[in-house]
Parts: structure tokens; C-alpha cells; sequence
């Protein structure tokens, strides 16, 4: 396009835009701005996301053999005078015990369609929407993955969202950035070789690089395409297996920035996370490896922390566990055996040291960043959403206001366990 002579160009592009605007019947005052990827998680604001789903995609949500199943849909996010285009995406229904029917309170899986360059809306190939039907108090995805990345182990960044599916609100969700290829290429300068999912319970026992992509111990979501094998898994399984204390400990250095591995599991005890890595449940966790072999935890699944106790009845009561201890109990099971990579390192003393200090640093943490405070005024950002979808059971909102105020006052009580665990082990 030739240049409008006579007119700056700042002015040419304005006619330029409002000529297109005009044939299009937009005016440029009111054509709506387009979302960015700091409005898709800004805790500070709640979403709306419209999804709308076609008979047989509803069908198929519905049914346990097919809902887990990508199946097509349409999705438009909206944040407040911001909105996305109206997107051909797919869907599918995400958890575990957590699952249920798209009939019920379902999570989603949202993938978006590649551009020419490979990329999905805004650069993200896949958005979570999660239902939160394990966190009465609705912040504990927030608060948890807020004080892993202050504490700089890479996390997700969370969002909140107001769930339509055809025109019919679903309630507050957790919009939680994706572990994904594009997480990967954000948070790490060197070359992602695998993204693995490690399976509950299965842990780094020797054998365990078993299986090909979706199978065995722990599953290939990324890399497989261009390194369909679990190589770099079995290296690090035999170092993990190393029976001399000092020479792990060394092995682990080696194949992990060990310093970031002993405040990921600190950030997790710290959390209550009975749930993760370092508890009982051995679980929620991706394991990154680069083309170097250097391997990085990434927290995930941590909506069962800060206390919450599931299993009883009785209101406002918070469910511990040790900081330190080869086993533990979960809610609703006694004295199972935690992380092995954990419990080699507070049985050897150098590492033991270590991640006492790590929880001294996260306790510290807490503080500065105000992590309680943080929670107390994000639950004010979702109040109105909540009382919305609560409306006709207003007992359970107050339970959902007192479990917030229990979270809160449960990083109080980790602090003092941090500080009886440093003097137990004379650490001033």
C-alpha cells in the first residue's frame, strides 16, 4: 500500500483503520481491545469463559469411556471490556478422584488450534479450568503455586474464571497455566528434552523408565516425537538408587540444580502438600529434563494443602503432618512411605541441613511476601462470583468463607513448626 501523501504516518494508519472499521461497520471508539496473556492469569480479576459445546461433544462429555476424549467446541474469554474471538478449540474433561461427568462439576482441558507458527491464542496451546471441588476455601492453587515461584521454583501462574457452557454458568474455576512445551520454553533457557508425569505412588524405583509414551511409571507428555525413548529417565533412576549416602548426594547435583530440588521439597512440607513428591501420596509432580540431562520437579495438583482436612465433619479442624519423617499419614490413610529422593535426604545429614534451611528460608518467605494477606484479599475478588453461584445455599458459602480464614491462620501454625523443627535440630 502506497503511503497517503501529505499525512504523517501515524495519521495514514488511523484512516488507514478507520476506513477498514467503517466497511466493517466497527467504528475504532468502540472495537472492543483484545486480551493479553496478563489478563488470562491476573489473580486480581475473574474471567468469563463462554464455552459452547455442539450435541455430540455434550454426548460424549457425558459418557465415562469418552470423557476424557478431546472432542471440537467453541471458546470466548472475556475480561471485563476485553474479549478473545470467538475460537474453535477442543475439550476434554480433566482429574482423577476427582473426575466427574460434564453433567456434574467437571475440570476442563482446553486446547487451542496451532497459527501458522505453531503457536495456540496468545502463544498457549492448552488453558486448565479447574473445579476446585477439593478446596472448599477456593485459593489454595493460588496461595500454593504463588509462594513455589516466590521461592523461584517454576510454577504455574493462576487466574480465576466464571465458567458458561451453553449459556449456563458452572461457577467459579481456577485458571491454571500449563505445565506445556510453552511453560518450558518460558522458564528455561536450555533445550526441553522430555516433559514426564510421574504416576502416584510409583516413585524412582529402579525399573521405572518402563513403558513407552503413555505408559509405564511415568508418562512422556512432551519430547517423545523427537526422543521416543526413556533414557534420560533410567540415568537419573539409577543415580536416585545409589546406596552410598555421599555419592548420591553428589549424583543428585548432577543430574538436578540440587538446591532448587531441596526447596521444592520444603515449599511442599511447608504447604501440607500430602499430595505431592515429598508426602505420602508420592504424586502431582512433572519431572523436566533437558538435552544435557538436568532435571527439574514441577509442582502441580496442589489444590489438597494448606491444612485442609476433608475426611472429618468437624468444622475449622486442619490435618499436619511431620516436616520431617520417612512416613506419614494421609487423610484417609495411616503410615505410608513418602518420596524416596526426600527421605534420602533427611537421612543423610548434609542434606537434612539443607532442607531445614530451605524451610526456613520458605517460612521467611511466607512473611515478606505476605502470603496470608494475599490470600485474605483474593478471597474479596471471588466473593462476588462465589455468592452468585452459592446463592441458594448460603451454608455453604459461609463454610467456604470459614475454610479461607482456616488456610490463612494454618501458615501461622506451619511458621511455629519450622521454628520447633530448627531448634530440635540446632539450627538458630
Amino acid at each position: 500500500m502506497k503511503k497517503m501523501a501529505g499525512y504523517p504516518r501515524f495519521i495514514a494508519h488511523f484512516v488507514t483503520w478507520a476506513l477498514l472499521a467503517a466497511a466493517l461497520g466497527v467504528s475504532p471508539a468502540s472495537a472492543a481491545p483484545t486480551l493479553t496473556l496478563a489478563d488470562l492469569y491476573n489473580p486480581a480479576k475473574v474471567l468469563r469463559v463462554e464455552l459452547t459445546l455442539p450435541a455430540a461433544s455434550v454426548t460424549s462429555l457425558n459418557d465415562p469411556k469418552t470423557f476424557r476424549v478431546y472432542v471440537p467446541g467453541q471458546v470466548k474469554i472475556v475480561s471485563n471490556t476485553a474479549s478473545s474471538p470467538l475460537l474453535d478449540v477442543n475439550v476434554k474433561l480433566k482429574g482423577s478422584t476427582s473426575m466427574s461427568a460434564l453433567r456434574a462439576t467437571p475440570s476442563f482441558k482446553i486446547r487451542f488450534k496451532k497459527d501458522d507458527a505453531g503457536q495456540g491464542y496468545l502463544g498457549l496451546r492448552r488453558m486448565t479450568l479447574n473445579a476446585m471441588t477439593q478446596d472448599t476455601s477456593k485459593l489454595h492453587e493460588f496461595g500454593a503455586y504463588a509462594l513455589f515461584n516466590a521461592m523461584n521454583i517454576p510454577a504455574s501462574k493462576t487466574g480465576w474464571a466464571k465458567v458458561m457452557v451453553n449459556g449456563v454458568s458452572r461457577g467459579l474455576y481456577a485458571n491454571i497455566e500449563q505445565p506445556d512445551q510453552i511453560f518450558m520454553a518460558k522458564r528455561f533457557r536450555d533445550i526441553t528434552q522430555h516433559v514426564y508425569e510421574g504416576i502416584a505412588m510409583k516413585d524412582f524405583k529402579l525399573g521405572n523408565d518402563d513403558g513407552v509414551e503413555q505408559s509405564g511409571a511415568f508418562l512422556a507428555d512432551y519430547g517423545w516425537k523427537v526422543t521416543p525413548n526413556k533414557f534420560d529417565l533410567g540415568e537419573l533412576i539409577d543415580a536416585a538408587n545409589e546406596t552410598d549416602q555421599a555419592v548420591w548426594y553428589e549424583r543428585m547435583n548432577e543430574y538436578f540444580d540440587r538446591d532448587a530440588l531441596i526447596t521444592f521439597f520444603a515449599v511442599e512440607s511447608f504447604l501440607g502438600h500430602w499430595d505431592g513428591y515429598s508426602g505420602p501420596d508420592i504424586n502431582n509432580y512433572y519431572l523436566r529434563s533437558s538435552t544435557r540431562n538436568k532435571f527439574t520437579m514441577i509442582p502441580w495438583g496442589v489444590d489438597q494443602t494448606f491444612g485442609e482436612n476433608r475426611q472429618t465433619d468437624t468444622l475449622g479442624d486442619s490435618f499436619f503432618y511431620p516436616l520431617l519423617s520417612e512416613r506419614a499419614d494421609q487423610p484417609w490413610a495411616k503410615n505410608l512411605k513418602r518420596g524416596m529422593l526426600y527421605v534420602k535426604c533427611i537421612n543423610y545429614k548434609p542434606c537434612r541441613t539443607q532442607y531445614l534451611l530451605k524451610l526456613k528460608a520458605v517460612s521467611a518467605k511466607a512473611t515478606s511476601m505476605k502470603l496470608g494477606d494475599m490470600m485474605t484479599k483474593t478471597a474479596k475478588v471471588i466473593d462476588p462470583t462465589l455468592a452468585a453461584q452459592f446463592k441458594s445455599n448460603p451454608s455453604l458459602l459461609t463454610q467456604i468463607r470459614n475454610e479461607q480464614a482456616r488456610s490463612v491462620r494454618f501458615i501461622g501454625v506451619q511458621q511455629s513448626k519450622v521454628k520447633k523443627a530448627l531448634a530440635d535440630y540446632g539450627i538458630k
